[in-house]
């Protein structure tokens, strides 16, 4: 089974489906970012303590595999330069679609977790990576991706399904 396509394929249809984690922030929630009032989930259940963010304003960001309109734009509001990095185009379309509405730039990029070859080394200072990990059957090569490119000091947040948060400074 090629994995990829498998995952590819299910995000595309729960965009379809409008599942929970495909809807779009709304216009309220974006005018909150911009004053720097904001609340992020990394887990299905636990909003992210603001102190693990570091500083947004000006933060380059990049959302791991956490398309679908929602924390992309929310980044994006709050000050930072943000990239999001999914598989799903229908999920990076909702995060065009909302930045769009909202006269936010984002940058975004279809690809595979495991592989960020198109992003350079030490690039980005916070890696926001919410509840993908469950989706593959080696963690590995996207933890050793991120170490790459994330900048020296740079913060990793990533979630599991389980609620608990993986939180790294490198």
């Amino acid at each position: 089974m090629d994995i990829l396509q498998y995952n590819r394929d299910a995000w595309n249809h729960q965009v379809d489906k409008k599942d929970k984690w495909t809807i779009p922030v709304t216009k309220e929630e974006i005018e909150l970012a911009r004053n720097g009032i904001f609340s992020i989930v990394l887990t299905p259940t636990k909003p992210v303590p603001m102190e693990w963010f570091g500083k947004i304003k000006d933060a380059v960001v990049l959302c791991l595999a956490s398309g679908g309109g929602q924390q992309v734009p929310i980044f994006a509001a709050a000050g930072a330069h943000v990239t999001s990095f999914d598989n799903s185009e229908k999920q990076l379309e909702q995060d065009t679609l909302v930045c769009s509405q909202n006269n936010l730039v984002v940058k975004t990029i279809q690809g595979d977790m495991r592989d960020l070859s198109v992003l350079e080394d030490a690039s980005f200072d916070l890696i926001f990576h919410p509840c993908s990990n469950g989706f593959i059957n080696d963690i590995i090569p996207v933890w050793k991706e991120c170490f790459r490119v994330l900048k020296k000091g740079g913060i990793l947040l990533s979630g599991f399904t389980n609620p608990f948060f993986i939180y790294l400074i490198r």
